[in-house]
């Protein structure tokens, strides 16, 4: 099978690897999304932000979609036929985070696409319990970002407990920015959108923003200042990973606010004031990590009857087949910023 090969080196490939047979309790899936996300340039550039495997041992990507093609012995839920979207996490299934739906948190946990084969490639052998199914209303590609980002952000959002009352600034309009908005928007609440780039803002404002800020040529904490009267914003949501983000986004927010972190920040250290950011407005700042399986159901109501497939589709800038000359430029111009969302459609 065809399958996208990253040998470390800022270069992305097409390359024949072996078609995967189900071992037990695992199922074949023909592949018909998967979803680029940021974590995956630390592959590229040879530095796998999680898992310990090396960049191209292992076939990237961990937001994909498809249809059940084979299933393994063992398999108790799921059918050829089935559609489902495959989750990143792959935990021990026995400690307490894995038996109350957070494997991510796993000490045990093996990363799709970086620890085992990924969803770049026309076929992916996983286990059953990876697995979530997906209705006929979602489509492959929106299935592909309703995990690591809508799915992200709409956990993010309900446990803030944002509602139509609220005032939410999002920073960093990225595709999980973009994701943020549409699943604070969804609920109900304003929304600021703050960014650098004139043409992700743009984009907000497509997706419903009520304001937006180009911090570039506007001082975000005197913009906020205007709009509540010094009061801040109720809660925020850091997607940039940046210093100037996260610090941004602290103090920004009102007293007894809460702020969620969900940008990266890797290897690098963020500076930040304890007394006048967290302490003296007795701040709340958590750090927000996918969703808790339990919420699927959920995630998928709110995808259909609140923001709907098309829109949802709409966090996606560029499909590309997997072709060589289509997967080069696919990574190239992710990694540059210049796409928002990026599937690959095998």
């Amino acid at each position: 099978m065809k399958g996208v090969y990253l040998p470390g080196n800022a270069e992305a490939h097409i390359k024949k690897w072996p078609d995967p047979k189900p071992a037990f309790g695992e199922v074949v899936i023909e592949v018909k999304a998967s979803a680029l996300c940021r974590s995956d340039m630390t592959i590229y550039y040879g530095e796998p932000l999680v898992g310990e495997t090396a960049a191209g041992e292992v076939i990237p990507g961990h937001e994909p979609s498809g249809i059940i093609k084979e299933v393994g012995k063992g398999v108790k839920y799921l059918k050829e036929g089935d559609r489902v979207v495959v989750t990143c996490f792959l935990g021990c299934g026995s400690c307490k985070y894995c038996r109350s739906g957070e494997p991510m948190l796993c000490n045990e946990v093996k990363f799709l696409g970086m620890d085992r084969n990924g969803g770049d490639a026309e076929l992916l052998a996983t286990p059953e319990n990876v697995c979530l199914l997906m209705p006929r209303e979602m489509s492959y590609v929106t299935g592909a970002v309703s995990t690591d980002a809508i799915g992200n952000l709409y956990a993010t959002m309900k446990e803030m407990n944002v509602g139509g009352d609220d005032l939410v600034a999002v920073i960093g309009i990225g595709p999980m920015g973009l994701s943020g908005i549409l699943a604070a928007k969804g609920m109900g609440a304003t929304v600021v959108a703050i960014d650098l780039v004139k043409s992700r803002l743009d984009k907000a404002k497509e997706l419903g923003t009520d304001y937006t800020v180009n911090a570039k040529e506007t001082n975000p904490r005197e913009f906020i200042n205007d709009i509540t009267k010094g009061e801040g914003v109720d809660k925020s949501v850091d997607c940039s990973g940046a210093a100037a983000g996260i610090s941004t986004a602290l103090d920004i927010t009102r007293k007894h606010g809460i702020v969620a972190q969900i940008g990266e920040t890797g290897k690098r250290k963020v500076e930040m004031n304890p007394s006048e950011q967290l302490i003296r407005k007795k701040l709340t700042w958590y750090g927000s990590w996918y969703f808790n399986l339990s919420q699927w159901e959920d995630i998928v109501d709110f995808i259909i009857n609140k923001i709907g497939n098309k829109r949802a589709e709409e966090i996606v800038s560029h499909r590309y087949p997997l072709k060589e000359d289509s997967v080069s430029e696919a990574f190239k111009l992710f990694d540059e910023h210049k796409t928002f969302k990026v599937v690959f459609t095998p």
